[in-house]
């Protein structure tokens, strides 16, 4: 758990973000790392193992199809084997006793299903679904293919063409109903969690909210590009940070604390 000392750090972070009516929770690799998933870039990610490109587009796919299957099978195996942490439960518990005037949306660049498994109703995966069946002829036809992968060796049963992972490869758009929800949500608030702030076009939404004069908090373990602009920078684990936030910012004392601040003062500058 977090020491005394980030405590009283936390406890304002919350305050700001427990004013909010439109919470935007935007959830990064380093959330499913800590609960054991490797990350695809960065010191040991899978990336520095692997060609991206034989693997993770549509022309490796063609090329070679059984690779890249056998590959995301693999995945989804070393995946269902992880358990979500606490960290991940905590959102669920704020998407569940967030203030009934806070409406609060997860989304994530991840492309494992823990979060689900953690207890999170609403989840806009950004970068597509690992657990995900679809249509390589982008027929509209997909599925969860979660139990036995069962969907992923048999042709499109609308089509007739090959199915392929239900991920965002490279070279491809994120889902515009994806972006679209982003939009329509107009957050006034964010909790950026375990991201690198490197990938766009998310990594432009926290940036413009600070411009914006909205607050944003970050979690992470190390700084990152957007560290230095956000509201507050809770330096350490989600699994170890987000419980005490989460509990601090459903609670009624630190909500009505909140509300109070948000009016007497921007949080602009209020860098930690």
């Amino acid at each position: 758990m977090p020491d005394e000392l980030s405590m009283p750090h936390i406890q304002r972070a919350a305050e700001v973000l427990a004013s909010s009516k439109r919470l935007l929770v935007l959830a990064g690799a380093g959330l499913s790392a800590d609960a054991g998933v490797s990350t695809f870039r960065g010191h040991g990610g899978i990336w520095g193992n692997v060609d991206p490109e034989e693997l993770a587009s549509l022309q490796g796919f063609e090329k070679n199809p059984d690779r890249v299957w056998e590959w995301y099978r693999q995945r989804r195996m070393e995946i269902a084997m992880v358990e979500p942490h606490e960290g991940q439960r905590s959102l669920a518990m704020l998407e569940k006793y967030a203030a009934k005037s806070t409406s609060v949306l997860v989304a994530t660049t991840n492309e494992d299903d823990l979060l689900e498994r953690a207890g999170v109703e609403d989840v806009i995966h950004l970068h597509g679904s690992l657990f995900n069946t679809a249509c390589s002829a982008h027929c509209g036809w997909s599925i969860c293919d979660d139990g036995d992968n069962s969907w992923s060796l048999r042709d499109c049963p609308r089509c007739g063409q090959p199915v392929r992972p239900g991920s965002v490869w490279f070279g491809e758009a994120l889902p515009e109903s994806a972006l679209a929800r982003l939009e329509a949500f107009d957050a006034d608030a964010c909790l950026l969690v375990g991201s690198s702030s490197l990938v766009q076009p998310i990594a432009a939404i926290p940036p413009e909210m600070v411009l914006a004069h909205l607050p944003v908090v970050e979690i992470n373990i190390e700084e990152t590009p957007f560290s230095d602009s956000a509201t507050f920078h809770l330096h350490g684990r989600a699994s170890h940070i987000l419980p005490a936030l989460v509990d601090h910012i459903t609670s009624s004392v630190v909500r009505e604390q909140g509300t109070a601040v948000f009016r007497k003062r921007t949080v602009v500058g209020d860098h930690e």
